[in-house]
């Protein structure tokens, strides 16, 4: 199979050589310039003759040794009547002066005049013709036009090539497994934008492989307890002599670590494929304060088993991103505020625009945190406040973050202990 280079470069070689033997045979076909430099230059040779038969003693042939060049030959005519004068241009002959005419067997170009009882011809040699002279100027121009040609054109081939096997060699590598490789670009033509949507694709194939192994790794490190809790409980409900009540004890606490396991595959998935995620795909316009208001429903379960009350104060604000992925940090927002919040308190929420930027306020009368707890919150797997470890797997802080991240927004947090926390989230219209 061969190279595309060498395709290339013997596709542009063609094209020259093809180019330049079509001028060259158009160029023979319109010698009308040629014909008159010759005529010009037999006419000066002409003159030439006349000029010294008068100012010398040389003889007729002495003269046409001397007058003759490289490309016009001086004779004498042995038959004038294989020339077709008129009666005009004889007459002019006579009075010797030089006249043009062809010669009628190989339609050559000659001037004749008339001197001392003899008909002069000034003639291209035998051998020589129009297109023999359009050839010797031409053919050494022509041969350097191919060759620099030719090499500009396998030069160009390769550098067009070099960027198409750069790709293939990396392409080798991803192949192997290998998802670091990356293809430097700097061109803006439809080659650079095949090696930016490579260089793309192999950065989502790396995250996705991310994806996967910490996936196993968080699997195999946060699934361990609960496994082994319902294991145990399984285990004791399988010996029986149990009373109902203890029966009824270890089944609801299978079902609510089974319940924990869904929820922690789930948001183990969703931060993981957030983390590998730097372009946001979907983008369409909702209303933020009515998916804030829906989110308070959403969790009316939890704050009304508290008696919280909400203090809402929520302008009329459009935005335009993922509703799904913002609807996940309102609830985990809202559900933290809930969680830590004493019975018969109050949860504020506000959400305003000032110039351009989106601010949402969540503010409890909660139990706070201290500065150390600040630092570690949106690691992952970090829970500060043990007491409830059982309601989350420290993973609802982290994804928020990312979420407010990937929309290019902040997140800032203000808490003291036993006095509550301020969640604010600010994000650019």
């Amino acid at each position: 199979m061969k190279k595309i280079a060498v395709k290339l470069a013997l596709f542009f070689i063609i094209i020259i050589y093809s180019s330049s033997f079509l001028s060259f045979i158009i160029s023979t076909i319109f010698t009308e310039n040629i014909e008159d430099e010759i005529k010009l230059n037999q006419f000066k040779i002409a003159n030439s003759i006349l000029q010294l038969y008068e100012k010398t003693d040389l003889s007729i042939e002495e003269i046409a040794d001397i007058t003759s060049t490289s490309t016009s030959h001086v004779s004498k005519i042995e038959n004038i009547d294989l020339f077709k004068f008129t009666e005009k241009e004889l007459e002019k002959i006579y009075n010797h002066e030089p006249v043009f005419s062809y010669e009628s067997k190989r339609n050559s170009p000659v001037v004749v005049l008339f001197l001392d009882d003899s008909f002069i011809q000034i003639s291209l040699y035998p051998k020589n013709t129009i297109f023999k002279i359009v050839v010797s100027r031409v053919w050494f121009t022509m041969l350097v036009y191919v060759a620099i040609g030719s090499l500009c054109i396998i030069l160009l081939s390769k550098r067009i090539v070099k960027p198409i096997l750069e790709l293939t060699s990396a392409t080798q590598e991803v192949a192997k497994g290998n998802f670091d490789v990356s293809v430097e670009v700097e061109r803006q033509d439809e080659i650079g934008q095949l090696t930016h949507n490579f260089n793309k694709m192999t950065k989502e194939l790396k995250n996705i492989e991310y994806l996967r192994k910490d996936f196993i790794t968080n699997v195999s490190h946060e699934f361990k307890t609960p496994i082994a809790s319902i294991q145990g409980f399984a285990r004791l409900l399988q010996k029986g002599k149990l009373t109902e009540i203890e029966r009824e004890e270890y089944t609801d606490i299978i079902a609510e670590e089974t319940v924990r396991l869904s929820k922690l595959s789930s948001n183990i998935l969703k931060l993981s494929k957030l983390e590998s995620q730097e372009i946001v795909e979907r983008k369409t316009e909702f209303s933020l304060d009515e998916q804030i208001r829906k989110s308070i429903l959403l969790l009316e379960y939890e704050w009304s088993k508290k008696n919280i009350e909400f203090d809402i104060e929520l302008h009329k604000v459009k935005y335009a991103g993922d509703e799904g992925l913002f609807q996940q940090v309102w609830i985990n927002l809202l559900g933290n505020a809930i969680k830590f919040s004493r019975d018969n308190s109050v949860i504020s929420i506000k959400l305003e625009e000032i110039d351009s930027i989106i601010r949402v306020e969540i503010k409890d009368n909660g139990v706070g945190m201290n500065e150390e707890v600040l630092q570690r919150i949106f690691e992952r797997f970090y829970q500060g406040d043990r007491s409830h470890s059982a309601e989350g797997n420290g993973l609802g802080l982290p994804l928020v973050k990312k979420i407010i991240d990937l929309y290019g927004g902040n997140i800032h947090v203000h808490s003291i202990p036993n006095i509550g926390s301020v969640f604010t989230v600010e994000l650019i219209y």
